[in-house]
Parts: structure tokens; C-alpha cells; sequence
């Protein structure tokens, strides 16, 4: 892997770069592997993966270069913002945390949706991020009666759904968000949030809601974060295990046979070389569609070596 001169990057809302060095210095020390690191930097951070890796690496340099005692190495604050904290955290010198949650007119914009929500009137949802991130954060977190909860929670469906198309609009004719870019993480938060928010429905009574809370998880990643295997086949498979548990098993074996068209690819492109980090997870994801369609369907020949096939590539992969 080979970076540009530029080695920042761009967190998620409500974390910091701060935040993001303490806990890159924290895990190793503390033996969480490899592959928790990079879900907690692509979920939590909304790092793609490559500058997830590239977080990794700036922040090991950055001890490296205070290990070293000598004033001139100490990184460039702008242009190496991550060594540069991480530096100077090795050495005891003070950093600001330039964490930031919602804003006064933000938290009264949210609070305003689930007042309408509590009275029972109409969805209405935003177009503002941030306003329904911290509309499904206050309903997800919300101890009121049943029924003024679900107001609450269908209220921060829409929000999201209605943010997340702003998203996609502003990226015109692109087919996905551009990795790193504020659509990109903003589009890892959506998803998040949306996940939460679904976790809630399926405790309702109707299974449908399930249904519907991961279709708009899967029409955030593929619109947002189409492009990263990982996260479009966590989508994907979690549709298709919701359909076979409310009754379906043919609808989740269609969801599962259009993984196996997408991700197959994967497969050409590792056969010599061994897969790693997010690979290795939308591998998995191949796997697993193939166990489901087994499952539902019976094996085959063709099931039946693409599975194998699937695990040869995963037994030469390691994401620690």
C-alpha cells in the first residue's frame, strides 16, 4: 500500500481525531485483534479501509519518531495530523480533542421531529445529518410508553431515509460516494443508525418492519458505500437472514444468489494472491451465501465447488 503526500483523514460526526489516535495507542496494548481494530475504524471513525490502514500506520510512526528523542522528527501537524497527535501523546505533551456532537440548533431541530412523532402526526424527516442521526440516537435510546416509541422510531426511519437521499442526490451522477468523502462517512453513520433503529423493530409484532429497517440499511450502502465489498455483503446477507426467518426461504435464497453474482470476482482476483482485511470479510460474505442457498435449495456441483473454492481462498487469508 502506497500513500500520497496527503495523510489526513476525515472521521465520523461526534468523533475526533483525538479520539481516534487514544484508541488506535490503546488496542494494542490491551491484544484486540486485528480485524476488531479495523471494524471499530470503519464503523465507529467511518475510515474506509485504506485509511484505516493508513491510520494504523501514522499513528505506530508517531511513537517511532517520540521514541527517537530528537526534536526534528516530530511530524508535520498539518500534513501528518495523526503522527503529529500521536507523537506528541507518546511524549505526555497536551492535545485538544476537537470532538464535537450536535449542535444547540441541531439537538432543537431533532427534538422538534419527535415532538410531531409523540403527537402522532405525519413523518416529516430532514434533510440534515446530523439532525437524524441524533433523531434515531433519542428514539433508539427512548423509554417512553410503547406506542410513543414506535412513533419515535418510525420517525427516525424517515429521517434517515430522507437524509441518506440527500446524500445520494448531491452525488450526482456518481454511482457511490467518493471513499473518505463527507457523503462517505456520512453514509457509514446513516447505515449505523438505520441498524439500530431496525434492531428496535424486531421486537414489534409485525416482521415486516425488520424487513423494511435493513432494506433502507441495504439502500444506504449500496447507493453510499457501494464500492467496498464488506459492507455491501454484510447489507445483503442480514436482508437475506431476515427473509428465511420471517418464513421466506426462496426470496432469501434470490438475495444470497445475487451476492454470489456480484462477489465471485473476488475469487479471480485472489487466486494467487492471498486475500486480506476487507477481502477476507466479503469472502465470508460469498461463503455464507452459498451455505444459505445450500441450505434452502440443496447443493449442486457447481454449489458445491464454488464453496470449496471459497474456502481455499479464505484458509490462505488472515485479516491479524
Amino acid at each position: 500500500m502506497e500513500w500520497t503526500d496527503d495523510l489526513t483523514v476525515r472521521v465520523a460526526r461526534g468523533t475526533s481525531m483525538g479520539g481516534l489516535v487514544s484508541y488506535l495507542r490503546a488496542a494494542p496494548a490491551q491484544g484486540v485483534p486485528r480485524r476488531d481494530v479495523l471494524a471499530v475504524l470503519t464503523e465507529r471513525f467511518a475510515l474506509p479501509f485504506d485509511d484505516a490502514r493508513l491510520a494504523m500506520d501514522r499513528v505506530a510512526g508517531g511513537a517511532v519518531r517520540a521514541a527517537s528523542g530528537n526534536p526534528a522528527n516530530e511530524p508535520d501537524p498539518v500534513k501528518d495530523p495523526l503522527a503529529w497527535l500521536s507523537y506528541r501523546l507518546e511524549l505526555g505533551l497536551p492535545v485538544d480533542d476537537d470532538a464535537s456532537g450536535p449542535s444547540v440548533e441541531e439537538q432543537a431541530a431533532a427534538e422538534a421531529l419527535l415532538e410531531r412523532a409523540r403527537r402522532g402526526e405525519p413523518t416529516h424527516g430532514t434533510e440534515d445529518v446530523a439532525v437524524a442521526l441524533e433523531v434515531a440516537r433519542s428514539a433508539v435510546a427512548s423509554q417512553e410508553p410503547d406506542r410513543t416509541r414506535f412513533h419515535l422510531l418510525i420517525e427516525a426511519a424517515t429521517s434517515l431515509s430522507v437524509a441518506a437521499e440527500a446524500c445520494i442526490a448531491r452525488l450526482g451522477q456518481l454511482p457511490c460516494a467518493p471513499e473518505g468523502s463527507q457523503e462517505w462517512v456520512d453514509g457509514v453513520a446513516l447505515a449505523a443508525a438505520a441498524r439500530q433503529v431496525t434492531a428496535k423493530f424486531a421486537a414489534q409484532p409485525d416482521p415486516q418492519l425488520e424487513e423494511q429497517g435493513l432494506g433502507l440499511v441495504g439502500r444506504i450502502v449500496t447507493r453510499l458505500l457501494g464500492q467496498c465489498h464488506a459492507f455491501v455483503g454484510r447489507a445483503m446477507i442480514e436482508s437475506a437472514r431476515c427473509t428465511q426467518r420471517n418464513g421466506d426461504p426462496d426470496r432469501a435464497a434470490d438475495h444470497a444468489e445475487a451476492v454470489l453474482a456480484d462477489f465471485q470476482v473476488l475469487l479471480d482476483e485472489f487466486e494467487v494472491d492471498a486475500p486480506f482485511d476487507e477481502h477476507v470479510i466479503a469472502l465470508e460474505y460469498l461463503l455464507a451465501a452459498v451455505e444459505l442457498i445450500i441450505e434452502v435449495r440443496g447443493g449442486s456441483p457447481e454449489l458445491d465447488a464454488l464453496r470449496d473454492r471459497t474456502r481455499l481462498v479464505l484458509g490462505r487469508s488472515s485479516t491479524d
